[in-house]
């Protein structure tokens, strides 16, 4: 069952364009964001904090590259 939901799920992709797609890695790429703030709020330690701080410095630069990706699909 897991096989066929997962083939579904790869099936779908590829019948996306590349803008979707970079639109949904976006959307996730800003969850996980939004769960590395969640982190942040809620560290008490120094090695958390830091932790966190490097998790959200590393999505903020992989969400910049998403978006000028997509910048260069809409041109």
């Amino acid at each position: 069952m897991k096989k066929l939901i997962k083939a579904i799920k790869y099936s779908r992709l590829r019948k996306m364009s590349e803008k979707d797609l970079l639109l949904k890695e976006i959307e996730n790429v800003r969850f996980l964001m939004r769960i590395a703030y969640f982190k942040l709020s809620s560290a008490n330690e120094n090695a958390l904090v830091e932790s966190a701080i490097l998790e959200l410095r590393s999505l903020e630069v992989r969400h910049d590259y998403l978006l000028n990706k997509l910048k260069e699909v809409d041109k």
